[in-house]
């Protein structure tokens, strides 16, 4: 499918009664019946038994009197075939491997049933004993197709295969009782088949809707996890952004100051950049600042390390412990970093290219220090740089007066 919702609304509007689920949703579909089934199996099933017992105390308690010679003996027979088709249909109901395909021996089942009622209400003497047993087989039409919430194909085989002793109709003693089984038996089934494919095409249109609300809500599941990613990153450049790296500072800060470990960060600003916009453009400097952020994430390997855009021109990284020495080093590789791009800039009083100034400061958080002072050192350090001639670097440590000026 495409477009899912916009396949499902066409889908929807222009269903027909009884239209076959599409074959991508077949699988889904009979997933979704076989659920269905499972559960009347565990829930429902016990009431089968339950269902010929109180058939048998019915015909036990209101034709005791007829019950007896041929007649008791045809009875017991048959129900004793009846009660094994049962519980035989019971237990095979509940191997999962026959589970699979229940809608193709339940039919042959329920037809097994129907026939031994009409064979036993063709050959019973007594005619009160033979209208109950034309009742009880209506009864067992419904209970089978409907309770049993069998597709129309399947209750149609199983009402076909219990209506094949009718085709004796001709050489039965009384025809015109055996008319009138047929009759009621037909008329039933008609009902029962209409039920049943209103039931289905009920059930195939809440499947289709539910898909359709599945697929929705994954949609929107999917929209909301992209919203969110699209918060926490730089549109131009790809980078996260400057919540991102706040949110990473406030926690690494903390860690730090747990593990008495080093946290540095390292403040990056691109040299004369309004400069560049004046002489270029601002796509042109658009296209500058996403070659910087993929220099950055060049020299910017380690899962902790977080490299952000900090706004505008500027960009920031922070490293979780890593010491003056190694903030540094990885600072002189970005300045080599950005100038081996080699982007024109004709503009710049620094160089004949785009360059970067970087301010470093490092610390172990102690004391009554916080996350702000080490940004506002590594601040400090990229005004150093920049006061410095820019195209270099300074490293400070919070709480020390003083920064190295280190050229790349």
């Amino acid at each position: 499918m495409g477009d899912p919702r916009h396949d499902f609304d066409q889908l929807l509007q222009q269903r027909r009664w009884l239209d076959p689920i599409p074959l991508e949703l077949q699988r889904a579909y009979r997933a979704q019946r076989l659920e269905e089934f499972n559960r009347l199996v565990k829930l429902w099933g016990p009431l089968l038994p339950i269902s010929f017992i109180a058939f048998q105390a019915f015909t036990l308690i209101f034709y005791t009197a007829e019950l007896h010679g041929p007649d008791l003996t045809l009875l017991f027979s048959t129900e004793g075939v009846v009660v094994v088709a049962i519980l035989l249909g019971l237990l095979v109901a509940h191997q999962p491997a026959w589970r699979l395909s229940y809608e193709k021996w339940i039919p042959w089942v329920l037809g097994l049933i129907l026939a031994i009622k009409v064979v036993a209400g063709f050959n019973l003497a007594s005619a009160f004993l033979a209208i109950n047993q034309v009742y009880i087989t209506l009864l067992v039409v419904l209970i089978g197709t409907l309770s049993l919430q069998l597709p129309i194909r399947a209750c149609l085989k199983g009402c076909v295969l219990g209506g094949l002793p009718f085709l004796a109709l001709p050489w039965v003693a009384n025809l015109h009782y055996g008319l009138l089984f047929f009759g009621h038996y037909v008329l039933t089934t008609t009902v029962v088949m209409s039920v049943v494919a209103m039931r289905e095409d009920k059930d195939r249109m809440m499947f289709l809707q539910s898909m359709q609300l599945s697929h929705e809500r994954q949609e929107v599941q999917r929209l909301n996890v992209e919203l969110a990613e699209l918060a926490r990153k730089d549109a131009l450049t790809g980078l996260p952004n400057r919540r991102v790296f706040d949110e990473a500072l406030r926690s690494e800060w903390d860690r730090a100051r747990r593990h008495r470990a080093s946290l540095a960060l390292l403040m990056i600003d691109v040299d004369h950049f309004k400069r560049y916009n004046d002489r270029y453009g601002h796509p042109a400097g658009d296209h500058c600042l996403v070659e910087i952020a993929g220099a950055i994430g060049g020299v910017v390997r380690r899962p902790g390390d977080v490299a952000a855009r900090y706004g505008g021109e500027e960009f920031v990284i922070l490293l979780p412990g890593t010491n003056a020495e190694g903030a540094c080093e990885l600072a002189a590789r970005l300045i080599h970093k950005v100038d081996a791009l080699r982007l024109p800039h004709e503009a710049s009083l620094t160089a004949p290219h785009v360059t970067v100034s970087i301010g470093v400061s490092v610390c172990v958080p102690l004391g009554a220090t916080s996350a702000q002072s080490l940004t506002d050192e590594a601040d400090a350090a990229l005004y150093a740089a920049k006061a410095a001639g820019r195209h270099t670097l300074q490293c400070r440590t919070v709480g020390q007066a003083d920064g190295d000026q280190l050229s790349p």
